[in-house]
């Protein structure tokens, strides 16, 4: 297939490359890892060094076990620095995958629009849409963070899904390339195990409904895919039962639901949550004053006990908080990783607009428009990552998961508003 693409394809996916890999010099020159990774790192210099997977408190003054971010990337590190190879040639290989990602993220956007009946026009102008849509090109795509590979992941794997629904099926290496692309996805980011396992799970339940007819075109990938992801994530749940003696893949979870729901958020990521001189921290000492004897998983789970508490004990605040973060959701803000601010930009603004005015439009069912069944492959990233926002806080850099469909479905709306006055049918989604 990559064969038929035209030159101008080529030399638009040469200039895109290009272009990211200046913009992520020009943020980064000394190719420095983000302050996630930096911790991650530090986690696999501890290991290495025999001092097990633990990181250093610098409120308490000591190493810790720790599981609060993922486990996937320190054991990446831990090789590679076992191997000697310099940090910034790793810096350097993820920025030429996120450049690469620019390209396949067009590709197969342009190719999902075009499975929908698009026009190649409009196609290849969503794709270029979403590469240049602000926190794909700038506030995350300029910067060093795995979302950059996991957005590009995730519109590829949306392509695939499609044409298994359409029960075309994937040849082996494909599936097999489908179930490592998803599992890697969910080790750098554990959020898309619930994306994937959604999408997944709406395509085996209408699969189920459609009959025996073509069953197995979905169940081999799936079940192929179910399988490596529960295999490689088994290590993880075995390490951090070692380390506090529960099964979990990580702790993130209960510091995260205390950050969303107490008397100071206002709905997004704060980036003092952890200071203990500021409100927040403050708050939480007074409220969980054994807090310094807790190990990191007994602190998680003595800050979920908090936060609900705190929501039972405040219904009316936490309605006022729900509203909030929806607002905060579609605001046209954007991440910034070298700020403690967000930025607005019109383009976002826009594109959050058209998302809203199309959905409202289709449940309307303005001029004969309606939802197709597989809209729903189009929607579930950006349902679960607002679901995500009100349960936790809005943060931006796992908005990105929603924002391939903020651009598609307003394109596919307008042309199914084009396209309905004709009654012309010519796409397996017109058909559904």
């Amino acid at each position: 297939m990559l064969r038929r693409l035209p030159l101008l394809f080529w030399l638009f996916a040469a200039a895109l490359v290009l272009l990211r890999l200046g913009l992520l010099w020009h943020n980064n020159p000394s190719l420095e890892w983000n302050w996630d990774e930096v911790r991650n790192a530090r986690i696999a210099e501890n290991l290495l060094q025999g001092r097990g997977y633990v990181s250093f408190d610098a409120v308490r003054r000591q190493l810790r076990p720790d599981a609060f971010h993922a486990s996937f990337p320190v054991w990446v590190y831990a090789g590679w620095f076992r191997l000697g190879l310099p940090r910034h040639y790793f810096t350097a290989a993820v920025y030429l995958l996120t450049a690469l990602g620019g390209v396949a993220t067009a590709l197969y956007a342009q190719r999902t629009l075009r499975w929908y009946g698009l026009p190649a026009r409009l196609a290849w102008a969503g794709g270029l849409l979403l590469t240049l849509y602000p926190s794909v090109l700038w506030y995350i795509g300029a910067w060093f963070w795995y979302e950059n590979l996991c957005l590009p992941a995730l519109v590829w794997a949306t392509y695939q899904l499609l044409r298994l629904y359409e029960g075309r099926p994937l040849p082996w290496p494909k599936a097999l390339l489908l179930a490592a692309v998803v599992t890697v996805s969910c080790l750098l980011r554990g959020y898309l195990l619930a994306v994937y396992g959604l999408m997944f799970g709406w395509l085996l339940w209408q699969n189920l409904r459609s009959g025996a007819a073509g069953r197995g075109v979905v169940w081999r990938p799936a079940l192929l895919t179910l399988l490596l992801t529960v295999t490689l994530h088994l290590p993880i749940l075995v390490k951090n039962h070692r380390l506090f003696g529960a099964y979990i893949l990580s702790t993130q979870a209960g510091f995260e639901l205390l950050q969303g729901h107490n008397d100071v958020t206002r709905g997004r990521f704060m980036f003092d949550w952890d200071e203990a001189d500021k409100p927040f921290g403050g708050w939480v000492q007074r409220q969980i004053p054994e807090l310094p004897q807790l190990n990191q998983y007994e602190e998680s789970q003595a800050r979920a006990r908090l936060a609900r508490r705190w929501i039972a004990a405040h219904p009316a605040a936490e309605l006022r908080l729900l509203g909030r973060k929806l607002l905060a959701f579609f605001s046209p803000e954007n991440f910034v990783a070298n700020d403690f601010h967000t930025r607005y930009h019109p383009l976002t603004a826009l594109g959050h607009l058209a998302f809203l005015l199309s959905l409202g439009a289709t449940a309307l069912r303005w001029r004969g428009l309606r939802f197709r069944r597989p809209d729903a492959l189009l929607l579930l990233p950006a349902a679960v990552v607002l679901l995500l926002s009100l349960v936790f806080f809005v943060g931006y850099r796992w908005r990105l998961f929603a924002e391939p469909a903020f651009v598609l479905i307003p394109l596919l709306t307008w042309w199914r508003l084009r396209r309905a006055r004709s009654g012309v049918v010519n796409s397996a989604a017109d058909r559904e």
